[in-house]
């Protein structure tokens, strides 16, 4: 390490040179960067399910409904009918909306003295004036099935205007274009919102202002802790100029690779600026232990004795972020996972290279040992209760196992996206009143291959529709089976499918270029769908529709008609098997690979297995917390193991390394132990300001690992020293 000691300080100018160089590009690239709040759209192509949600929307002119809700005291009502036909007429007009539903616009078959009369169930032409029209316009809506509690809640009292958006367009810019319509239109009710882009809409807002706040303010908080830690400007300027380069390098990296900004890359910059930091920081704090000992030649020697701990501590990190793209079903978590460890790569490139460089122009003294801070004073007090407490100690960590593991066995699982949202978020309030008044908006989609018009594909569609609304979640369902038997009522046959296929085409050619049949049957008649709406994410529920209606249609697909089934409860099934399958594999992975490294570069596999110890502590620690605490496995939370293991490894392979150099112990912890510590609680702070974030699972996400990393610390500072000294006696 020496020899590379001498070459980064012959080429420091270049060095710097060419990161200022690199830095500049990579920000020209990264003002390009777009964001995509869409969890559906990081679907795998693999998956049959997720194949077919695609599909059905651009089969059947988009599967992402917007759905717009209008409460007031009575729903049929003369103005208000006039402001559902000018709400429905402003989203026709909005560009990337498809089909509109509403009072105004459903399609209404009846019979008459003529046979069938298929219309509008209000003319929008000749909105009903008196009471007596309005009441029976009322009346007979709410009688039928097929608009109350889908089109008009029971009570009369509230309506939903939906409008599907066309495959292929930007989701979160229609509903953007469509909620500044509506809200423009004059309405003294209550206005809310439901469906998946209004969902993303709110998701995309949130992460760029998370963007804005967060992680500007994660950088203070954290130069503040460096400034009191180091007492010296340069020890909060090199650390944080390393993470402006380091997230500017990813940042950049992402845009010139095409990839976007989601829910869980928007986190890297606050991981770049809590975690890359940490490189920096024991380079900074090795340079000026050596200032204080002997001033010329501090940056040559320690740079020899840091750079093995700094490239040994990030390798581990990286692995641990890596794990993640092994059982990931989401491929938004895969780029989380290896964007995490290209920033990590990059901030320790800086850290052994650019902040040497930077340093070496430096000769300004490091602050007194005659008057030490609190950075440098609780490492050295530690040193010294550890061994006096040795029984305290272990007892005291022996309890917050015993603790941990009666959490470990309360944690839950959530998939739900509302659940993302704080209270009074207009998509939490939007779905509990389509919960409470509708039927929810979850799609469930089975798709019928066969001809459509034949009689035993239509009463297998119906039959479909009586299965879904066996469920009690599942209170609503539609195919064009429902059309047809509709037609053949009001033609005085009973409410049936036709058993002659004759009759059938007779009954469609009256059906024949209506809007709705786009959305119910494909172009050449060789397939269609039936689809419900779930009113429920808990997750028992949505494990059983996946594996009834997977079963369904198993057993009913034959030569003549294939089913198949997807829709969001499916997706959402899928993705909670992916957060139990993600969690134990990149666990086992993260875990191997760290000892495995460890050793490897430690030289032994005593001292591999020890640098575990105090990690798999912390991730007791945190399944413990969040049992007992109530916060859920999610997708955010899924990620706190192995972003645990990564980080905390580091604090273990610093201390190890300072004690293979042939330091005492306590000397070790005096030493490594100020770094540690400020690194410590530096991370702890970045990771507590996503507690400040509008999403829940960050604010959670943020909690736990700030609360790992003070474990995580404690535990190598505590635990270590004792474990070592044992196995040097």
């Amino acid at each position: 390490m020496k020899r590379y000691a001498l070459l980064i300080l012959r080429f420091r100018i270049i060095i710097i040179i060419s990161v200022v160089l690199i830095t500049a590009v990579m920000a020209y690239f990264a003002r390009d960067i777009k964001v995509n709040a869409d969890v559906m759209s990081y679907l795998p192509e693999e998956d049959k399910a997720a194949a077919l949600f695609n599909r059905i929307g651009e089969t059947y002119g988009g599967n992402e409904i917007m759905i717009i809700g209008l409460e007031t005291e009575e729903v049929f009502d003369h103005r208000m009918l006039m402001t559902i036909k000018q709400i429905t007429d402003s989203l026709r007009a909005t560009e990337g909306i498809g089909h509109v539903t509403s009072l105004t616009s459903v399609l209404d078959i009846r019979g008459s003295d003529l046979g069938i009369e298929i219309g509008r169930l209000v003319d929008e032409y000749d909105i009903p004036e008196s009471e007596e029209e309005l009441l029976q316009l009322r009346e007979y809506t709410l009688s039928m099935d097929m608009y109350r509690g889908s089109l008009v809640s029971e009570d009369g009292t509230a309506t939903l205007i939906t409008g599907k958006i066309l495959t292929g367009v930007n989701r979160t810019e229609v509903a953007e274009r469509v909620r500044e319509r509506v809200e423009s239109i004059p309405f003294e009710g209550r206005i809310f919102y439901g469906g998946m882009p209004i969902t993303l809409l709110e998701l995309n807002n949130i992460i760029i202002k998370d963007i804005r706040f967060i992680i500007p303010l994660a950088f203070v908080v954290i130069s503040l802790v460096l400034l009191a830690g180091f007492r010296r400007p340069a020890g909060v300027f090199i650390p944080m100029m390393c993470v402006i380069i380091a997230i500017t390098w990813t940042l950049g990296t992402i845009s010139v690779m095409g990839y976007e900004i989601t829910l869980l890359t928007n986190i890297i910059p606050v991981i770049l600026t809590a975690v890359g930091s940490a490189y920096a920081i024991h380079v900074v704090n090795a340079v000026m232990a050596e200032q204080q000992e002997q001033g010329a030649g501090a940056v040559k020697k320690a740079l020899s004795r840091i750079t093995i701990p700094v490239i040994l501590a990030s390798t581990t990190t990286i692995i641990g972020f890596l794990s993640f793209i092994a059982g990931s079903y989401l491929t938004m978590i895969r780029q989380f996972g290896l964007f995490s460890a290209l920033g990590i790569l990059f901030s320790m490139i800086l850290a052994v290279s650019f902040v040497p460089a930077v340093m070496s122009f430096s000769s300004v003294p490091a602050a007194s040992t005659k008057n030490p801070g609190i950075f440098d004073l609780i490492p050295r007090k530690l040193s010294g209760v550890v061994f006096i407490n040795r029984r305290l100690i272990l007892g005291i960590w022996a309890a917050v196992i015993c603790l941990s593991l009666i959490g470990i066995t309360r944690i839950e699982r959530r998939v739900n996206i509302t659940d993302y949202f704080k209270d009074g978020n207009i998509v939490k309030q939007g779905e509990e009143l389509l919960v409470e008044k509708f039927h929810g908006s979850n799609p469930l989609y089975v798709r019928v291959k066969g001809d459509v018009q034949s009689p035993q594909v239509l009463s297998l569609m119906s039959y479909t529709q009586d299965y879904m609304e066996g469920f009690s979640y599942i209170t609503y369902s539609r195919s064009v089976a429902d059309m047809i038997k509709q037609m053949n009522d009001a033609m005085g046959e009973g409410k049936r499918i036709p058993d002659d296929h004759n009759m059938i085409v007779q009954l469609w050619f009256l059906l024949d270029g209506q809007e709705i049949m786009e959305q119910l049957v494909s172009y050449d008649l060789s397939e269609g769908i039936v689809y419900g709406y779930v009113s429920s994410d808990e997750l028992h529920l949505l494990r059983e529709i996946d594996n009834n209606f997977e079963e369904f249609s198993r057993n009913h697909s034959s030569d003549q008609v294939e089913l198949s089934v997807t829709g969001i409860p499916v997706m959402l099934r899928r993705l909670d098997d992916s957060i139990i399958k993600s969690q134990t594999y990149s666990l086992i992975l993260a875990i191997f690979l760290v000892v495995m490294m460890t050793s490897l570069l430690l030289g032994s596999l005593r001292l591999g297995l020890l640098a575990i110890i105090p990690i798999i502590i912390t991730l007791a620690v945190l399944f413990g917390t969040m049992g007992l605490s109530g916060i859920p496995l999610d997708i955010a939370t899924v990620l706190s193991g192995s972003v645990t293991i990564g980080i905390g490894i580091d604090y273990s392979v610093h201390f190890i390394s300072r004690f293979r150099e042939g330091l005492s112990i306590d000397r070790a912890v005096r030493i490594s132990g100020k770094a540690i510590f400020i690194n410590m609680i530096a991370v702890t702070a970045g990771f507590a300001m996503l507690s400040l974030s509008s999403l829940v699972p960050l604010q959670r996400f943020g909690l736990l690992i700030a609360a790992t990393m003070l474990t995580a610390g404690l535990a190598t500072l505590t635990l270590l020293p004792l474990m070592l000294t044992k196995g040097e006696k």
